[in-house]
């Protein structure tokens, strides 16, 4: 009889280590669902396209940065359609589900313990951006501090930077200043060409005695217009390389999202300032007008700059 009892025993021991197998896996194709193939990640603000696959919208986006060139789908090649992407909201909460279970894990580890309590380090110092444990957070040098949970700063922040983020790839992707003054230094020569042309035709219904006058002002016009069209293209390199800074911070916002929660919170406030001095300064276009020059019988030629 004990015989038997020891026996079955075993058959439900064995039952549970497959259920616990089974679970394991299970788990573990839940989480490999929630990870983008462009970063090899958990998804951050997670998109899904016209075929069905899911990415992370920064990967997304940063693999796309030419719109009106046609793009594929990395997994199965399907041409993408360019429209507005919204957020996958329903992966975006399985996802968080994931990464609070990463930081429980976290919170209750030995690595995690103050040095002076012995205790988890559950709670967050916004002032000093430091992890506390509770007898940390309530004593005299923190007690003035602004507090709230590790879990709950993780969230802010992580949302602070993808708000950022979205601000950042809409000053990359429709820069004005960049589209005004890509056009107006392809159409600067042509523009000098014409209004030459123009006063030559105006100079050959004068009297040749204002010839040497007609030399000297197409001189003039045609240094300044050389002067001008170094400063376009000066301008337009600025603006290029500022756009890729723009870009580049997008990149390591998007880094600073896929770390572990702990390691964001405590390095939140570095690429928080770096960020508002990439942002700072915001090159603007040149004024392209050449001096005015007074000629009998002509009316002042102007160039207009049209929107693209």
């Amino acid at each position: 009889m004990k015989w038997e009892k020891a026996v079955e025993c075993s058959k439900q021991s064995l039952n549970q280590e497959k259920l616990i197998q089974n679970m394991d896996h299970i788990l573990q194709v839940f989480q490999n669902g929630l990870i983008c193939s462009m970063c090899r990640n958990y998804f951050i603000d997670p998109i899904t396209i016209d075929c069905g696959h899911s990415f992370c919208k920064p990967c997304f986006f940063l693999s796309w940065p030419n719109r009106s060139v046609p793009a594929h789908c990395s997994e199965c090649q399907k041409a993408i359609q360019p429209r507005e992407f919204h957020t996958n909201v329903c992966l975006k909460q399985m996802v968080l589900i994931v990464r609070q279970a990463s930081l429980w894990q976290f919170l209750r580890s030995k690595d995690n313990r103050c040095r002076i309590h012995m205790e988890a380090k559950q709670i967050f110092c916004e002032d000093q951006r430091s992890l506390l444990c509770l007898h940390c957070s309530i004593s005299q040098e923190h007690e003035a501090h602004r507090h709230c949970s590790v879990e709950e700063a993780a969230e802010q922040h992580r949302e602070k930077l993808l708000k950022t983020m979205c601000s950042l790839w809409e000053k990359c992707e429709n820069d004005r200043n960049l589209n005004v003054e890509t056009l107006t230094t392809s159409s600067w020569e042509f523009y000098v060409i014409s209004k030459a042309q123009a006063i030559r035709a105006e100079y050959d219904m004068l009297p040749p005695d204002l010839y040497p006058e007609e030399h000297d002002n197409l001189e003039r016009m045609q240094r300044e217009g050389k002067e001008i069209f170094q400063q376009l293209k000066d301008s337009k390199a600025r603006m290029a390389h500022k756009r890729e800074l723009l870009r580049g911070l997008y990149t390591e916002l998007k880094e600073m999202c896929h770390k572990p929660d702990g390691e964001m919170l405590l390095d939140f406030g570095d690429i928080s300032h770096h960020s508002e001095a990439v942002c700072v300064h915001k090159p603007q276009p040149v004024k392209a007008e050449l001096t005015a020059m007074t000629i009998p019988m002509m009316e002042r030629i102007s160039f207009h700059i049209w929107d693209p």
